[in-house]
Formats: C-alpha cells, structure tokens, sequence
C-alpha cells in the first residue's frame, strides 16, 4: 500500500510537506506543492481521512440534525446540502431528531468527543432557550454551528433562512385580492418557529386587507406538517359548518391533505376552494390539480452554508443572517 514516505521519496521532498500539501495548509511552495500533487497521482495515494482527524482533532464531517427525516423537505436538502460539502471534501453525518428535545440534548452533549468540522441545526421545532449554554459551549471549543431554517442570529448562531412571514402575508394576499376568501389557515403553529413565521404572514395578509382574524378559520396543526393534518384541519372546518373559499397550508404535505379532504366532501379546487401550499416539492407540479405553492432553494441554502465554513476555515467573518427570498408559483389550484 502507497504510504506518505512514498510520494515523499517520488517528490524529492520531505513526509512533513507531503502532510501539509494533502491537509491544505498554504505554507508549501508553490513548485512543491505540484510535484507533491503529481506524486500522489502517479501513485495512486489516498490519504487516510480518519487519521488525518485523528491526529489533526478536527473531522472532516458536518453533523446536519434534522427535525423529521420523513419530510420531503429534509431529503431534498440533505441531497444538496451533501453535494455542496463533497466539493469542499467534506462529509455529512445525517442526523434524526424526530422533533425531540431529547434527542437534540444527547446529540449536543456528544458532539465534542466525534471531532466535527460542523453542525447545522435544520429543524422546524424551535429550540429553547436553555439550550444556550450548551451550543454557546460547542462554538467556543471551535466548533462551527449553524441554523438552517430559523433564525438564532440573536442567540449568536450563523443562520441560513428563507423568508417566512413575508412569503406567507404574500400569499395570503394573493387569495384575498383575487376574492377567494375566507382563507381558511391549516399548519404547525405551536412549537414550530417557521410555522409561527408563516402564519404572522397570515396575519399581516388579513390586517393589510381590514379583514378581522377569525379564531374558527385558525388550525393549529401542532404536532405535524402532514398529510393527514390538513385533512383533518379541513373536515373539522367543513363538519362545523365553516365557509372558506381557500386554505393557506404551511407546508405542500397539510395542502395536498386538504385537498383531498376537500375532495372526499365534494368540493372542487379551485372553483369551490383555492389551495396554495408551502415549499415546492417535487410532487407539488404533479397533483390535479398542480398545487400553486411558494418556492424553496435548497442548493442557496447549501451554497451559503458552504460559504460559511470556508469562511471559518480561512478566518473571515461569517454573515449572521442570510435569508433567502421565495416566489409564489402559480398553479392550477389557486
């Protein structure tokens, strides 16, 4: 098996700048630094990445905890996300939270001891304030933390979001202006900081219209951003008797529930009910009808996450809060 000492001997120069050419230290010449390349190809060097860590204290993976693995929003993101660290030679280690505190607490307690380069934080679930002395820890022993999805750039962590209230007030206004309403509100309020995000988005749309907030057009979904809590948010309206003429849905999982409760009820989308949803997955375009939705831009998030850690590695200032726009795509269901 090719060692350091053989590209070494291959390049004419020591193993202790063959180590810092393959760790990507800037202290080599520039006319070294080829030959050492050079060799390493010729030979057909791989470097022992668990090693290098080893004996560096620093991995080469980013620990990404997500808040519901199932959600078509985390698998998108991880794809990207993971590509993005693959350019800069860095690995991803996924991890579930299943929307627990618990697992978050254990997860952030063994953190130091598996030698990260980073952790993103990318989950709904809004993360408590007691949590601060443990993530304040984590980046004062150098680890790089991030949130992906909400905003802590308060709480002193980097954040990475999407506009949230705004795309929602947007929306909303949207079905307001085009006379489809009562707009009925079906998401994850309690407990979920994007959710909470959205539906001031709601809010605002109402209150910029002079329309009064109706607590019977309100349902707080709680525990889930799926299909099945859309249904139910919808049959409950329909089964007390509340007129609506749209459904403004947290996320494209509670739009396609209430869709489908809308049709089991004999409503039609959009003549009877508009639906618009939230964050653009891949099957959003094609549901019959096409669900109009607001975008998400993953490979932006997975671009400013790398940008981040590269700005880490070379000493530069990493912005505290990028947010990222989103769009109304229109469809045919609203």
């Amino acid at each position: 098996m090719t060692t350091v000492l053989d590209v070494a001997r291959r390049a004419g120069v020591s193993s202790a700048t063959v180590s810092r050419v393959l760790n990507g230290q800037a202290t080599v010449n520039a006319e070294a630094r080829l030959r050492v390349l050079a060799a390493a190809a010729e030979l057909g060097f791989q470097p022992n990445r668990m090693a290098q860590s080893l004996r560096s204290g620093r991995g080469r993976t980013v620990a990404m905890l997500v808040g519901d693995i199932e959600q078509n929003l985390y698998s998108a993101l991880t794809k990207h996300v993971q590509a993005m660290l693959g350019q800069i030679g860095l690995d991803l280690l996924l991890y579930n939270l299943d929307h627990s505190p618990d697992r978050l607490r254990s997860f952030l307690a063994m953190a130091p001891s598996l030698g990260l380069r980073g952790l993103a934080l990318a989950t709904t679930d809004a993360i408590p304030a007691a949590f601060d002395p443990v993530l304040q820890g984590l980046q004062r022993g150098g680890l790089t933390l991030l949130s992906l999805g909400q905003r802590l750039d308060e709480r002193g962590i980097p954040s990475i979001v999407h506009e949230e209230q705004a795309a929602g007030e947007r929306a909303v206004r949207f079905l307001i202006e085009s006379g489809r309403h009562p707009v009925l509100f079906a998401g994850r309020i309690t407990g979920s900081a994007i959710g909470a995000d959205r539906y001031r988005g709601y809010r605002a749309a109402l209150a910029g219209a002079g329309l009064s907030l109706r607590r019977d057009l309100i349902f707080d979904t709680a525990t889930a951003y799926r299909y099945s809590a859309g249904y139910d948010a919808v049959q409950r309206a329909i089964e007390a008797g509340t007129e609506f003429g749209a459904v403004q849905a947290s996320s494209d999982e509670i739009a396609l529930g209430a869709m489908a409760a809308l049709h089991d009820h004999g409503r039609r989308v959009p003549e009877d009910v508009a639906v618009i949803g939230f964050g653009n997955i891949d099957w959003a375009a094609h549901t019959r009808p096409a669900l109009t939705t607001l975008s998400v831009h993953h490979d932006a998030v997975a671009a400013a996450l790398r940008s981040a850690l590269e700005n880490t590695e070379a000493g530069t200032e990493v912005p505290m809060l990028v947010s990222i726009g989103r769009s109304l795509i229109r469809r045919a269901s609203a």
